[in-house]
């Protein structure tokens, strides 16, 4: 009996399903103590938790060989032909090594594909960057988006940089896990040498929003502190005049991660479709003031309008193709090039005549 109660729990030990795996060990340990610790405690594998961060990261993948696995993803970025010249048995190990952090198939890939310049710097400096990384707290998740984005660290001249954006956000009060979380989402904030501009830039977002919706919106969309301040004043004004839409719904979106052609699409589409209506004053002021039993107003939420793949945008909230708004987002693309074309036309005319 014992020999077949021990084959079993060692078996469900490796079972991927975490909660029954803790009650399973805590009944057998209350019935059977001392069995449970001279024979079943060695048994137990423990299963990796994931850990949240950044985007395409999982630890489901499948039990297959490591190797193979890095050799599958080697071919698949070789028949990118982008790759330069370098060392295959090299590459394979930093595929291997990331693999190790339990990244998708397809993130690497693509990262990879994107950014073949980081496939030349030999596997140790990969792992002794990684280490100082971790050193500062950064995690599993964090370190692909912040080797393949700012190639500076491999080379070794980022580290005060890295050390001075770390302090400037602490000196902010932005949170630790937010901190970091913006810094590997946008590693541009390595590469200035000042943190000046950003500076200007956080002070920029303080005239809209408060400090707290600043701190959202810097987890949000960590790019807001290298977008120039007209980039992002134009998303502001938009969302404001055109869409009536305040700061507590734009700190809950990713919208500053899009363009202001892709807010403009969106919008416009869903109003021209039906489905979103600009509120008049008095429900904006209602809903700035949390009285949402006030505002009738049922519009889809930024995030729902800006977040969304075209698929979901166009199919759950707009009953339309993804046809229909492909055409419909070419017809804004010509506009917009249009009066591009008519303002720099504009301003040409106006400096020949200056110049008579």
């Amino acid at each position: 009996m014992f020999k077949f109660l021990a084959v079993n729990v060692s078996v469900l030990c490796r079972v991927p399903c975490y909660r029954s795996l803790q009650c399973y060990r805590l009944a057998v340990h209350q019935k059977y103590p001392l069995f449970w610790k001279i024979t079943v405690a060695d048994t137990i594998t423990r299963i990796p938790v994931a850990i949240p961060g950044c985007r395409l990261y999982t630890n489901k993948f499948p039990q297959q060989d490591v190797g193979v696995r890095a050799d599958d993803i080697w071919t698949d970025l070789c028949c990118t032909n982008r790759l330069p010249v370098t060392d295959d048995q090299n590459c394979k190990e930093i595929i291997k090594l990331l693999l190790s952090f339990h990244y998708h198939k397809n993130h690497i890939v693509r990262e990879l594909s994107e950014n073949t310049f980081v496939l030349k710097f030999p596997v140790s400096r990969w792992k002794e960057t990684i280490s100082d990384l971790q050193s500062y707290g950064f995690q599993e998740p964090h370190m692909l988006p912040l080797l393949t984005g700012c190639d500076a660290l491999l080379y070794g001249t980022a580290w005060d940089n890295l050390a001075e954006i770390l302090a400037f956000l602490q000196s902010l009060q932005i949170p630790r896990h937010i901190r970091l979380q913006a810094i590997a989402r946008n590693p541009l904030l390595l590469l200035a040498d000042d943190t000046r501009p950003v500076m200007q830039k956080y002070s920029n977002l303080l005239k809209v929003f408060t400090k707290q919706e600043t701190q959202m919106l810097i987890g949000k969309n960590p790019n807001v502190l290298t977008d120039t301040v007209e980039e992002t004043d134009d998303k502001i004004n938009y969302m404001y005049n055109e869409m009536g839409i305040r700061a507590q719904e734009i700190t809950r979106s990713h919208v500053f991660e899009h363009s202001l052609t892709h807010l403009m699409t969106r919008h416009q589409f869903a109003e021209r479709a039906g489905v979103y209506k600009k509120p008049d004053k008095h429900d904006i002021r209602a809903k700035e003031m949390k009285q949402l039993s006030v505002v009738a107003n049922a519009n889809p939420s930024l995030s729902d309008l800006v977040d969304t793949s075209n698929s979901v945008f166009a199919h759950t909230f707009c009953s339309m193709t993804v046809a229909e708004y492909k055409a419909f987002a070419e017809m804004i693309m010509e506009e917009l090039h249009e009066v591009t074309e008519e303002a720099s036309d504009s301003d040409l005319s106006d400096s020949d005549s200056d110049s008579e």
